[in-house]
């Protein structure tokens, strides 16, 4: 189990303690306090002295530029949430836990994202992405990897991902006391026992543990040693995507927005991932600031592609290109993301024995990206109807994905009768004793009035082969000795295939197809109107 500890306001790693330059102290620094001590300070504050836990007091007496800023608990619990749909792209059980912290149950996921390495890795990448810092622990218990990840912000300890329970015992108890969330509460009274590791507080008197700090200690050790249970609720993604974010800064460039937008693109693969679901469109809508008399307050940017996906890269490309292509009326100032078309997820099956796969979606999202690109009128494809005439078979239309329908039709059919079986029997008849009884008395046909079914082929009686070249427009030909003329003489080769269509569309067609061929073996596509009585050529054979 993984446990990222994430905070929005952190700088970044804490560094070693050092003396205070002269810059540092005339520079102003920032710290995030309660109503009585401090609780994290910016990395000047830190170099003049201020630690978590200093009191009000004593900071400013270090740092008299000092700045504290409250604590705000809404926007931390909807950043923690943001963090938390996001990482549901890697496991179903994520936990808001105590103290800014993330609880991922990976043990079933590790193979599929190749290793715990690799694992923890992307998990990072993911929380980075998101605008925040992290530190990992990983443990066979919930707590744990909280503890782990919490030493790991403190640093003391260097083994912060374990896989075994023997090693973990180990680890744990080398862990100091201050660790554990009720050790603020109870102030020094640890280390006025001479409790300073949890080995220490292990060996103590339960009953003197339980009535002077509660039983929550002793229940959190177990948990954490993997020694009681610890069910907890995981984290649910809600119904519908709707993720908004406030910029930092007023943004006056739409290629500036993608950094911003990554966040939002990211708890939308998460959602999907939760909910085994795929999207093909999505509105990013803009909240502009009101700097111009005639700007809009608000705008939307539309983007969508063919084929359902949950790949934050490829969604993020496509954003991309739309952000190239736009020009913004004003500058932004907050951003919200909504999934307008979601559909089933089918992800891939694998196979016993891997075979080439095909390119068919890899040369979907080639086309997805040419038409954000280029714009979707200026990508084109073949698109097959239903029309005998050939000049109108085919058409050239705005590429659409081609969505394969397999559907199986069972044809229901009587048994025959055979020669001396006497009369067919109907399976959708009444009971056996009535048809019997009909049978007795009623008089048999002879077999010459039940003749069988006539027996139709399921497909169409194949016709003359279409060259690979047809004209635009057909070439109307001449006539030399009753013979048409291109070039030379050409002699029809093939009986007649007559098309009558178009009447329903006033482009009305009513002719007779030939093959011809030359002296010199070439073969063409002729045709003759069968009212005027004019030849033209439609098409060559290769």
């Amino acid at each position: 189990m993984a446990a990222p500890e994430t905070n929005a306001n952190s700088p970044g790693s804490t560094t070693a303690a050092s003396a205070p330059s002269k810059d540092d102290e005339g520079r102003p620094c920032f710290a995030l306090a309660d109503h009585a001590r401090i609780l994290l300070p910016d990395i000047v504050a830190f170099r003049l002295g201020v630690r978590p836990g200093s009191t009000r007091s004593h900071a400013f007496a270090l740092a008299p530029r000092l700045t504290l800023l409250a604590e705000d608990i809404r926007l931390e619990k909807e950043a923690l949430e943001a963090v938390a749909l996001a990482l549901l792209a890697f496991t179903p059980k994520v936990v808001l836990a105590h103290a800014n912290t993330v609880l991922l149950e990976v043990g079933a996921s590790v193979r599929l994202f190749g290793g715990l390495k690799a694992l923890i890795s992307k998990v990072m990448a993911t929380v980075k992405g998101c605008g925040f810092t992290s530190r990992m622990g990983c443990a066979p218990t919930a707590w744990g990897a909280w503890l782990l990840a919490h030493a790991r912000t403190r640093r003391v300890t260097l083994r912060t991902r374990i896989v075994k329970e023997t090693t973990l015992l180990r680890i744990l108890d080398a862990l100091p006391v201050s660790l554990l969330p009720s050790a603020a509460t109870h102030g020094n009274a640890f280390e006025q026992i001479g409790c300073t590791t949890l080995a220490d507080l292990r060996r103590l008197p339960r009953a003197g543990v339980t009535r002077r700090f509660g039983n929550g200690v002793l229940q959190l050790l177990a948990q954490a040693y993997g020694e009681a249970p610890d069910p907890r609720e995981a984290f649910r993604a809600p119904a519908s995507f709707e993720a908004r974010l406030e910029l930092q800064a007023r943004v006056e460039s739409a290629e500036a927005l993608l950094f911003a937008a990554r966040r939002l693109v990211l708890q939308l693969a998460g959602w999907l991932s939760a909910h085994h679901a795929a999207v093909s469109e999505f509105t990013l809508w803009l909240e502009h600031e009101l700097a111009a008399r005639h700007a809009p307050k608000r705008s939307q940017l539309k983007v969508a592609w063919a084929v359902p996906t949950r790949d934050a890269e490829h969604v993020l490309w496509l954003l991309r290109e739309k952000l190239n292509q736009t020009t913004l009326a004003a500058p932004v100032i907050e951003m919200k993301l909504l999934a307008d078309k979601v559909s089933e997820h089918a992800p891939q099956s694998d196979t016993l024995f891997p075979m080439p796969s095909s390119d068919s979606e890899s040369m979907a999202q080639l086309l997805e990206r040419l038409s954000a690109r280029l714009g979707a009128e200026n990508v084109l494809q073949l698109a097959a109807r239903d029309d005998h005439r050939p000049e109108a078979a085919m058409a050239v239309e705005i590429y659409q994905p081609a969505r394969e329908v397999k559907a199986k039709r069972k044809r229901k059919t009587k048994p025959l009768a055979k020669p001396g079986d006497g009369p067919a029997r109907d399976l959708d008849s009444g009971s056996d004793s009535d048809s019997d009884s009909d049978s007795d008395h009623a008089p048999q046909p002879a077999e010459a009035e039940n003749p069988p079914p006539l027996s139709l082929p399921d497909l169409a009686v194949p016709s003359q082969p279409r060259p690979s070249w047809i004209l635009e427009a057909p070439l109307r030909l001449m006539l030399r000795n009753e013979r048409p003329f291109y070039r030379r003489a050409l002699k029809v080769i093939s009986r007649t295939e007559r098309i009558e269509a178009g009447w329903w569309d006033g482009n009305g067609v009513q002719r007779d197809y030939y093959i011809a061929a030359d002296d010199r073996g070439r073969m063409f596509w002729l045709y003759r109107e069968r009212l005027s009585g004019d030849w033209f050529l439609h098409g060559f054979f290769g």
